[in-house]
């Protein structure tokens, strides 16, 4: 079995040092370590299935096994990250792809963004760059080289825009312009490279697997019944926080959305006082409405499962200003109540609550919930 430090796993801290799964900072994810973790620990066999596979941490690192996976999300920005990170690319025509784009000359002759807000976060020229690489990208055929090189730009803007992510916001903050064509294609030389030096399963004695990622709600979503193998993944974390607006800019720049329920997208309108709570009394009522929508997702998995299969959720507990929800624990009870056989609750780190930003008001765990089919 894979040594892991759980508590670092289930970040995205360690991904930073690893090829491929390094091409965009996700800080909402995980770590190849805990897919690995999981995959031994539990025995799984293909595919393994993510309902919210966010970048694709769970497809690389079953594609990286010789496993097929299949992913889901909402977020067209997390599906163009797992999407780029898991394509099996001609690197020659892949090569030539970028020689070509190289040569050009940036002009941008059409129309900026509509969005004032997104504007103000960019030097007018560098804008321009940005817009002008994004329209020759999208004129391109072959969608796996468009996905390479439009997620090279996405990570360049984030680069060179005015802008910080700070917790679950994005600041604006004053940079030096930043040259977009040399910071762009050091990006693409940089993730060139790490695939050169990524062999194909083939060459490492495994089989070639091309995994799925697809633009679905797993609260909505029918999987093929006694289908999968094994189930890893990392449900929204609960908190007071409805939305999450670290990606707007990318999503408005890329792909016409203002805003994303990347990571809040669930239980995003709050249970009615009234209405029966999905697993007790107590709760606020947006974290009533939260596993509701998990208890949706957990239903909707339960008969994908092989019979034996391993379900593991990475979940972090609620903090609210007068309360603390114990995550894992209810997620425990509610699996156990739609028909999974709970196996063990794995506490990993343990996360600080505050009120008003400073007063400390106690820990929650973020846990590993395992269930079995």
């Amino acid at each position: 079995m894979h040594e892991v430090n759980l508590a670092e796993a289930v970040t995205f801290t360690p991904n930073k040092r690893e090829p491929i799964h390094n091409w965009f900072y996700y800080k909402e994810g995980f770590s190849r370590g805990l897919v690995d973790y999981c995959i031994d620990r539990y025995r799984m066999e293909e595919p393994v299935l993510d309902p919210f596979c966010g970048s694709g941490t769970t497809l690389l690192a079953c594609k990286q096994r010789g496993l097929m996976s299949v992913g889901i999300d909402v977020s067209p920005l997390a599906l163009l990250a797992a999407r780029a990170k898991t394509h099996a690319y001609d690197l020659e025509g892949l090569r030539n792809a970028v020689l070509e784009l190289k040569k050009l000359k940036p002009e941008f002759k059409g129309n900026p963004p509509k969005q004032d807000w997104v504007r103000k976060l960019f030097y007018a020229k560098t804008l321009e760059n940005i817009l002008f690489y994004k329209e020759r990208i999208e004129e391109m055929k072959d969608e796996l080289i468009r996905d390479f090189l439009l997620l090279g730009l996405v990570d360049t803007a984030g680069r060179v825009a005015n802008a910080v992510k700070a917790g679950g916001s994005l600041r604006r903050e004053k940079k030096p312009p930043l040259p977009v064509k040399k910071l762009f294609f050091s990006k693409l030389k940089f993730m060139y490279r790490d695939l050169k030096k990524s062999p194909p399963a083939p060459e490492r004695g495994l089989p070639a697997v091309e995994p799925e990622a697809v633009e679905s709600d797993a609260r909505k979503t029918s999987f093929v019944e006694n289908h999968f193998g094994g189930l890893i993944t990392s449900p929204p974390y609960l908190n007071k926080i409805e939305y999450t607006t670290v990606y707007k800019m990318e999503l408005a720049l890329f792909f016409k959305a203002q805003e994303t329920r990347l990571r809040a997208f669930i239980g995003e309108e709050a249970a009615d006082e009234g209405g029966a709570p999905a697993t007790g009394a107590g709760l606020p009522p947006i974290a009533r409405a939260y596993f509701e929508d998990l208890e949706k997702v957990l239903r909707n998995c339960l008969p994908a499962l092989k019979p034996g299969a391993k379900a593991v959720f990475n979940i972090a507990g609620g903090c609210f200003p007068d309360q603390l929800v114990e995550s894992d624990q209810l997620l425990a009870e509610l699996g156990q109540r739609v028909g999974f056989k709970p196996v063990e609750i794995i506490p990993c780190r343990k996360i600080q609550c505050h009120a008003l930003r400073s007063m400390k008001t106690g820990t929650v765990n973020e846990s590993l919930v395992v269930f079995e089919k």
